[in-house]
């Protein structure tokens, strides 16, 4: 394996929880715990992103981002990792078609919150990203309705699974996908940002 890159082994299945955590926060740690106990996988790994591309303003330097996510989420199947930055990849779809090709063997499931599924749509490639890997989408409050009403939904609404088999998706065939509903912590990055909870040296961990 290349250096710097997550250890995972061929047959396992492993989530990706990607975003900027700009910061990381308690809200990401609870989805963490939820995504382990409901989709059946064996490890979860967040992607902290070098930068949103839908965003027009960028993040945080990457290593204080990490720093903070990982002094944040200490559990022994969930590793921290800057992987997008090492395979120079900004996309979902472009992430996910190289870490197929560095990872042969490995089940990817892609987790995101139902806000993700409403307007996944408008993502580049999404049917390629549908139709790549599972997706678990667990949901955040007033969110429920938009998500399950969503073009994505709408298009591969054969391909979900029920609630009650959500363990099922961690190995399942893409596509495929399931949703879940999830108590949420009230607490978002951008909640943080504009309190003044997350800037200059408090950055330093």
């Amino acid at each position: 394996m290349r250096t710097g890159f997550p250890p995972a082994a061929r047959g396992q299945s492993v989530g990706l929880l990607g975003g900027s955590f700009d910061p990381a926060h308690a809200g990401h740690v609870h989805i963490t715990h939820e995504a382990l106990r409901r989709f059946g996988l064996d490890r979860l790994w967040w992607l902290v992103s070098p930068g949103n591309p839908l965003k027009a303003h960028g993040p945080a330097p990457i290593d204080d981002r990490l720093a903070r996510a990982r002094a944040l989420m200490r559990h022994p199947r969930v590793t921290v990792t800057d992987i997008e930055a090492r395979l120079g990849t900004r996309a979902t779809a472009d992430t996910l078609s190289a870490l197929r090709a560095v990872y042969p063997g490995v089940r990817f499931v892609w987790l995101m919150g139902a806000d993700n599924l409403a307007q996944l749509h408008r993502w580049q490639n999404w049917e390629t990203i549908m139709q790549t890997v599972p997706l678990g989408v667990l949901a955040r409050p007033g969110d429920r309705i938009s998500a399950r009403m969503s073009p994505a939904a709408r298009i591969y609404r054969r391909a979900r699974l029920p609630g009650q088999a959500s363990q099922l998706l961690g190995r399942a065939e893409a596509p495929a996908w399931c949703f879940v509903n999830v108590p949420m912590l009230d607490v978002s990055s951008t909640a943080i940002r504009a309190s003044g909870g997350w800037r200059g040296d408090e950055r330093q961990l």
